[in-house]
C-alpha cells in the first residue's frame, strides 16, 4: 500500500460484500470494470485490508458473527499460492484463511474492492 506506514482506505461494505466472480474472473477482467477515481480497486483486495475491516467492524456487518451465513471473501490483490486462491471466511465468530481453486465461481464468493485515499 502506498502512503507510508499509515493509509486511509475506503472499501465497499454490505451484508456480504459484492459477488464479482471467481479469482480468475476478477484478475482477468478489464481494469475499467474495477476502476474508481482512476484507481484499479483490485490492488487492495487483500487480506490486510479485509482483516482490518473485520477487526474494526466488531459486531457490525459485513464480516461478523451476526451474519446468519458464513462469509467467503477472495483476495485477488494477492497472487496465487501454489496455484490456489487465498480467501478469508468468518463463521460463528471465527476468522479463517483458506486456499481454494482460482476458478471457483460460486455465488457466495465475495470481494472487497478498496482504494487508498
Amino acid at each position: 500500500m502506498s502512503g507510508g506506514p499509515w493509509a486511509m482506505v475506503v472499501t465497499v461494505t454490505g451484508a456480504y460484500g459484492p459477488s464479482l466472480g471467481s479469482y480468475e474472473q476478477i484478475v482477468n477482467e478489464a481494469a475499467r470494470a474495477f476502476t474508481v477515481g482512476g484507481v484499479d480497486t483490485r490492488g487492495l483486495m487483500i487480506r490486510q485490508v479485509w482483516g482490518a475491516r473485520v477487526l474494526q467492524g466488531g459486531r457490525e456487518l459485513p464480516d461478523c458473527e451476526a451474519n446468519e451465513r458464513w462469509t467467503f471473501t477472495l483476495f485477488p490483490g494477492e497472487g496465487l499460492t501454489e496455484g490456489l486462491a487465498e480467501s478469508g471466511t468468518v463463521l460463528k465468530g471465527k476468522v479463517r484463511f483458506r486456499l481454494g481453486k482460482a476458478d471457483r465461481g460460486i455465488g457466495s464468493a465475495r470481494a472487497a474492492p478498496a482504494i487508498a485515499v
